[in-house]
Order: C-alpha cells, then sequence, then structure tokens
C-alpha cells in the first residue's frame, strides 16, 4: 500500500514523501516567490484569480500601478487571489498583447499557465474594481 504524506517546508516548497513496499521515497518543489493577495479565503470559498503582466511594454503602460489598485481594492475581498502574471513559459515571457496594455488575465490557472480571458487596458481603479464585481 502506497502512502502520501506531505511535509510543511519553512521555506516557498512543497515537499511529499512517498512510503510503499518497503520503499520511501522524498519529493520537493522550490515554489516561485510572488506577491499574493488572499482575503479571508476557506476551503469553501471559490476563488477568483487576477494576474497583473508586469513584462516592459505593459510596465510602461502602468501595470505597477494596475496590480497596486488591484492589491489595494482585493485586500479585503474573500475567495480573490492577485498577483503578478508569470508568463516564463512563453516566448515572449507576457501574454503578448503588448500593445493593449496593461493586461490583466482573469480567472487563468496561475503562474506558468495559459488559459483565463485576458483584459486589455486595465488602468484605473474604476477599471478594477469593474473586474472584481
Amino acid at each position: 500500500m502506497l502512502s502520501v504524506l506531505p511535509l510543511l517546508l519553512s521555506a516557498p516548497a512543497i515537499a511529499f514523501v512517498f512510503q510503499g513496499a518497503g520503499h520511501t521515497s522524498f519529493l520537493a518543489h522550490q515554489l516561485p516567490v510572488q506577491r499574493v493577495v488572499r482575503a479571508g479565503v476557506s476551503s469553501m470559498t471559490a476563488q477568483r484569480r487576477f494576474e497583473v503582466c508586469q513584462g516592459k511594454h505593459c510596465r510602461k503602460r502602468g501595470s505597477k500601478n494596475t496590480l497596486a489598485l488591484f492589491e489595494e481594492l482585493a485586500a479585503d475581498s474573500p475567495g480573490i487571489i492577485v498577483q503578478a502574471a508569470d508568463m516564463s513559459h512563453t516566448e515572449h515571457g507576457c501574454f503578448d498583447e503588448c500593445t493593449m496594455g496593461p493586461n490583466v488575465r482573469v480567472d487563468g490557472d496561475g503562474p506558468g499557465t495559459d488559459g483565463g480571458r485576458i483584459i486589455n487596458g486595465v488602468k484605473t481603479k474604476e477599471d478594477c474594481e469593474q473586474l472584481l464585481k
């Protein structure tokens, strides 16, 4: 019988010990460090994810401010995850819609993945509030 035991590590990482048939294996994976706002999230709360592109073209168009606005507005909202987008797995390291930025991915699968809906030109507090509704 195979047992899987999760471990808690002091660094942002995930690790498991697999035990079975007289054999023990250890698997650990370092997680990327990023700013994540999780306000009042419980296991029963549906989560929404907002990832703000921080590529150079989006930064020139104000994406740092967009990220700060999302973090501020979502700080007291249950189930909202706000983070800088990690698109390092793509050719350009971003959503590849640079001329229309700042770009925000809504309800994607998280860092290093594709999917979700890309919203272009998210600059103002009103833009962010509208997406958070």
